[in-house]
């Protein structure tokens, strides 16, 4: 059977198939720190056991304690650095993709525009916003996903030019991460190595508003060209 490839919308299929790998890159990295989880906690257990042993036929109680205290500290420390080092690289990389769709949305607005839009100042979002309200095109739908798209670039410069070092971060984000510190109920935190941890939940959290925020942007883009190519050929 031939297919008529006029009838498949290719547009923006790259952002589409980056939301689609990145839910399953998600996934893997969940699945991987849960494993090594595990494994961490068996290698605790073990060694407990074996520190039992030691001590079992001596007067010992300090040492004993102090060395169990030791290895679970090791192992909370492991678990920590599961965090920095496969969910904060996840972050940098969802980032990069709300960027360049955004970026690459705004171009193809602007081109059937035929305007050039300059002197925009700021960071990349508000310079996005900024952009996409002068070419009367809303950038987002949803207050609370606006929010945690901010959330998600702090921590994106957060991993990308501290690897999540709170001591080496600029003051004003520094005061945020540790203001989200101390809501416990954000999933935010700050490790004994002075390091950025995020939780599982609010990793999901944040991918899962970005994603909604650029299919919903994505959708309304398709419907405004479709508007634009259905104008134009009634001219």
């Amino acid at each position: 059977m031939k297919i008529d490839l006029s009838l498949l919308d290719s547009r923006l299929s790259n952002a589409e198939l980056a939301l689609e790998m990145l839910t399953k890159h998600l996934q893997l990295i969940e699945n991987l720190i849960e494993d090594q989880k595990k494994k961490g906690r068996d290698k605790l257990y073990r060694e407990i056991e074996e520190i039992d042993k030691r001590y079992k036929c001596a007067n010992f109680i300090l040492e004993l304690s102090a060395e169990k205290e030791i290895a679970r500290k090791n192992h909370e420390w492991r678990i920590d650095d599961l965090s920095l080092f496969f969910r904060g690289p996840f972050l940098v990389s969802l980032y990069a993709v709300y960027e360049s769709v955004v970026i690459e949305i705004a171009d193809l607005i602007r081109d059937k525009q035929s305007q050039q839009i300059n002197d925009l100042k700021g960071n990349f979002l508000d310079r996005a916003k900024k952009y996409y309200k002068h070419m009367q095109f809303k950038l987002y739908s949803n207050d609370r996903a606006w929010q945690r798209i901010k959330m998600l670039s702090d921590l994106r410069n957060a991993f990308a030019h501290a690897n999540g070092r709170v001591d080496r971060l600029k003051s004003n984000l520094k005061k945020k991460i540790e203001c989200w510190d101390q809501q416990q109920n954000i999933g935010i935190s700050i490790t004994p190595f002075d390091h950025v941890k995020c939780e599982a939940d609010i990793v999901a959290d944040i991918f899962g508003a970005v994603r909604d925020s650029l299919e919903d942007l994505i959708k309304r883009y398709k419907h405004w060209d479709d508007q634009q190519g259905a104008h134009n050929q009634h001219l």
